[in-house]
């Protein structure tokens, strides 16, 4: 049975929220985990050649590295073991459910512009109703999604073709090649963006993107750990949290709520040495430390476009019990499911979102 881990929740959400803030002090920059791995990875020969998106890479060779740590040499079998995964109210994504909760995990943060790192930590963190709006959205209808696909339900066979019996196999190679392809994209980025630099940006600004990969490595290690000691790299420990029948079984989780308090905490103190954000500090800082500017989202609308993308998002979460974060960090493990099914899939439902993003953005504009 999953149990409630308070001090790891603390912790693992402490750091969690604490490298949102360093991108954000150091970099300027937002810590969404969906908008790094979309543009990292859909059309990557055009984003590698892309010298902004330098940092992106070196914060997935940061993690990932990170996640070999802890996986491979410090405790395994405490960061990777996922018993409950066995017991039949805990379902195991079977293929087709890898590809489609990848799927709509994509096509709804394209959509909604976010996930539970972009949404709730570092949204809510500075007191945004759209962000706190979009993060009850997509985890009511998580759950709602957790629960109608339970094996136990009335109907539960028929949502079998979303469950399987075996444990999704576990590759070293395939963790040395996601490790191996992280750091090849961090490092040859700067060659093969070269071209582009040099047209597109002036000496000053890309300074400011070559000191950014400080703040990208110091978030991406910090993440990968705040996900390995809180247990939310494990979806069985997710989806007890998600559902909801868990409270009349005694085996409801509230780790995931120790997690996000402690990181939006962590988060909002990193707002306050921000100018516009601060509530306590006398001197924020008008530019980050690394960068050239703070680009935090100025987007306040909470419209259909929001809430259908959250919802989808939802429903992708509650497949899979994985978000971004963790798919990277399932990936960066060598979760075969993870690598080889819920990123392609990803990858299409971004694609797709990015096409009913400018679908409804253009009917707006007609409108």
């Amino acid at each position: 049975m999953s149990l409630f881990t308070p001090v790891q929740g603390i912790v693992g959400g402490s750091l969690i929220g604490g490298s949102a803030g360093v991108l954000l002090i150091l970099n300027g920059d937002i810590m969404g985990a969906s908008g790094i791995l979309s543009n990292a990875l859909v059309n990557p020969i055009q984003a590698i050649q892309n010298p902004k998106n330098h940092w992106r890479y070196v914060y997935l060779a940061s993690f990932a590295l990170s996640v070999n740590v802890f996986v491979n040499y410090l405790a395994p079998k405490d960061f990777m073991s996922d018993e409950r995964s066995l017991d039949s109210d805990v379902p195991i994504p079977s293929a087709i459910a890898y590809i489609l909760g990848g799927f709509f995990v994509g096509l709804g943060t394209k959509i909604g512009n976010g996930c539970t790192t972009g949404h709730g930590i570092c949204g809510i963190s500075r007191f945004s109703p759209r962000n706190l709006v979009a993060t009850c959205t997509f985890t009511g209808c998580s759950m709602a999604t957790t629960y109608f696909l339970s094996p136990l339900r009335q109907w539960g066979s028929m949502t079998e073709f979303l469950r399987t019996t075996g444990i999704p196999a576990m590759s070293s190679v395939g963790s040395g090649l996601f490790l191996a392809a992280a750091v090849f994209a961090a490092l040859a980025t700067p060659a093969f963006s070269a071209k582009n630099r040099s047209a597109t940006l002036d000496q000053a600004q890309g300074e400011n993107e070559d000191r950014k990969t400080l703040g990208a490595t110091l978030s991406g290690a910090m993440f990968a750990a705040g996900l390995a000691i809180s247990g939310m790299a494990k979806a069985s420990k997710v989806h007890d949290f998600l559902c909801i029948s868990g409270f009349s079984k005694g085996s409801f989780d509230p780790t995931l709520v120790a997690v996000m308090g402690c990181g939006i905490l962590a988060s909002w103190l990193s707002y306050q040495f921000v100018d516009g954000f601060s509530m306590t500090s006398k001197t924020p800082l008008t530019c980050p430390l690394m960068g050239d500017k703070f680009s935090v989202p100025t987007n306040t609308a909470i419209d259909s476009q929001l809430l259908l993308g959250t919802s989808l998002f939802g429903l992708g979460w509650g497949i899979t019990g994985i978000c971004p974060g963790p798919a990277i960090f399932a990936a960066a493990s060598g979760n075969v499911y993870a690598t080889l099914l819920w990123l392609p899939g990803f990858v299409v439902g971004s694609m797709a979102g990015a096409n009913v993003k400018e679908a409804m953005n253009s009917k707006k504009k007609a409108a």
